[in-house]
């Protein structure tokens, strides 16, 4: 399907030495905390998406992800029978790859991730610095799932410049798009709407630790854009607010709720949420991080669906 592009502009180079050379290099990457992280969290998540979220595995081949930073890890967890991820932010993607190296400050970079399940901003401020980008962060995480990556191309388009990664993981054959942009209302941009739908990039949202963006009135040509097309919304309490769901959403709702954790945030509470949450029968808490107040304060973990079945 043909887009018409503002800035005609395409980069495309070919990762086949690169696969073997710069790329390659992260083949052998191991994170300080990674193996920890694979003993303990991941077989939760992995619990929690075959006992809570398996009906979903079929239904979801699009994950948009904004505000995620470079976390590729939890989508692919989370949805791993996804064939793209869409993620969007305002680091730079990185400079070509054949040059590339595996920065000396990776693991301190990567840390938060795994040891509190979200990049941290300021860590993310850093990376908008580093002419490295996103792309060392993408490929090191890839790895540490167990994907091989294929491709690479840089893309601009009128709406940002686009880092997208052809990889194998799991034995399907996936590919990441992270896109350099700002989704704030003035900035907006529409082709970059068209762009997501035209090429089937969005059924299915996730959201974690996204500073209540999409509670914010400067962001709601993205909020009401998530409403009108996912099919399923994964999302912590910085999501879409519970007020804002249309009718025809069936909202699930797994952890525990009580207030947003950090006094930054407090005045995000949602008291709609709050006595849903305590309205219905006691649930078990949800055991790994997932956003804000890792292991200090209990995860709401909400997940709205329109028209799927558990079946």
């Amino acid at each position: 399907m043909k887009f018409i592009l503002l800035l005609f502009l395409t980069l495309i180079f070919d990762v086949a030495s690169a696969a073997d050379s710069s790329v390659g290099a992260f083949k052998t990457y191991g994170h300080p905390r990674f193996n920890k992280f694979k003993s303990v969290a991941l077989p939760k998540l992995e619990g929690f998406v075959e006992n809570k979220i398996k009906f979903l595995a079929s239904k979801t081949g699009a994950v948009f992800y904004p505000f995620g930073g470079p976390d590729i890890t939890y989508p692919l967890i989370l949805f791993p029978q996804a064939r793209s991820y869409l993620l969007i932010g305002l680091e730079p993607r990185g400079v070509e790859y054949k040059d590339l190296v595996i920065p000396g400050n990776l693991d301190n970079q990567l840390d938060s991730l795994f040891r509190r399940s979200f990049f941290v901003t300021a860590d993310m401020s850093r990376i908008i610095a580093r002419k490295e980008g996103m792309l060392p962060l993408f490929l090191a995480q890839i790895a540490l799932m167990g994907g091989v990556v294929k491709d690479i191309k840089y893309i601009d388009y009128s709406f940002g410049k686009s880092l997208e990664i052809i990889f194998v993981h799991l034995r399907l054959d996936k590919k990441l798009i992270y896109i350099q942009t700002n989704v704030v209302n003035q900035n907006l941009n529409d082709d970059l709407l068209k762009f997501i739908k035209d090429n089937d990039l969005f059924d299915t949202c996730m959201i974690k630790a996204g500073s209540y963006l999409l509670h914010q009135d400067i962001f709601s040509k993205l909020t009401d854009f998530v409403l009108e097309n996912a099919k399923v919304i994964l999302q912590d309490d910085t999501g879409v607010p519970l007020k804002k769901f249309p009718k025809d959403f069936t909202i699930r709702l797994f952890g525990d709720y009580k207030r947003p954790y950090g006094i930054e945030w407090k005045g995000y509470f949602q008291k709609d949420l709050y006595k849903m949450y305590h309205a219905r029968s006691s649930e078990s808490g949800i055991p790994f991080c997932y956003g804000y107040g890792c292991s200090r304060s209990p995860v709401a973990l909400i997940l709205a669906t329109r028209g799927l079945t558990d079946d």
